[in-house]
């Protein structure tokens, strides 16, 4: 009788164990089963998680004319979110219109790389020339930003007849070694200023600049290409008995440069 008892009691010990046993192993399972369905939840695919924050990339196709090295450039520039610090140097008559080619330029440049650049102007008012800006600085005056790019008018107008175009180049290198103290890596463009009706040795410095570009290895913006060659029909650009480009003149002048630097239009 009492081993009897001993069995009875054994088998129960036993059966609670064994569902204490199973409730553990089925419970452990749900807990397993509701941590993989939450992981998967909060744990998205690498395809949808990724939102894309950057404009579309660029490529070199993207520019116009302008230098690989330069086009290279801005592309590590907009991948890292950088901006580009562009200036335009030059006479007043970068400033002297309400729609002035400057302007014209800066806002397309802007409108198609948005967020790329940031452009400012340093045009520097009077009849300077080249002595002039070199032994004053004023070409360095308002120059808030470490420029990445300069797009320089070297005055060659306002020293026409003053200064020997040989001194005008040398004053010319030395504005381009004061800027590069501001950025060793800046690229520098030279163009000339707007051309003239009947100008017999204005023309003749203008070309000098381009053969010194050249030579020196600087990029030369040759938007005089796009002027009209009878000086009749250039006349049409000009302000009556004046040497400023009118309207019309500086559009020219700014469709070049925006050809230049950004091909075709994107809008």
């Amino acid at each position: 009788m009492r081993t009897l008892m001993m069995l009875v009691v054994l088998t129960c010990i036993g059966a609670i164990v064994y569902g204490n046993f199973h409730w553990n192993a089925k419970l452990s399972s749900a807990m397993d089963q509701e941590y993989v369905s939450t992981s998967a939840d909060t744990n998205p695919s690498n395809t949808d998680e990724k939102v894309v924050e950057n404009k579309e990339e660029l490529s070199e196709q993207d520019f116009g004319e302008i230098p690989l090295e330069v086009s290279e450039f801005l592309i590590e520039k907009q991948n890292k979110g950088e901006v580009v610090e562009l200036v335009i140097i030059g006479s007043e008559v970068n400033e002297l219109s309400d729609n002035k080619w400057s302007k014209l330029f800066k806002e397309e440049m802007e409108t198609t790389y948005e967020g790329l650049f940031n452009i400012t102007v340093n045009a520097i008012p009077g009849e300077v020339t080249t002595a002039d800006v070199v032994n004053e600085g004023l070409y360095l005056e308002n120059l808030v930003t470490k420029p990445d790019i300069v797009i320089l008018e070297p005055f060659l107008l306002e020293s026409n007849g003053l200064i020997i175009i040989e001194h005008t180049l040398q004053n010319i290198s030395t504005m381009i070694d004061g800027l590069k103290e501001k950025n060793p890596e800046l690229f520098v463009f030279l163009q000339p200023g707007q051309p003239l009706r009947n100008a017999t040795y204005y023309p003749m410095d203008v070309d000098e600049l381009k053969t010194w570009s050249a030579e020196n290895g600087y990029p030369y913006i040759n938007h005089w290409e796009s002027w009209p060659k009878e000086p009749d029909e250039v006349s049409k650009y000009i302000v009556n008995d004046d040497i400023l480009p009118n309207e019309e003149g500086h559009k020219i002048w700014a469709e070049h440069l925006i050809q230049y630097f950004i091909g075709e239009t994107k809008n």
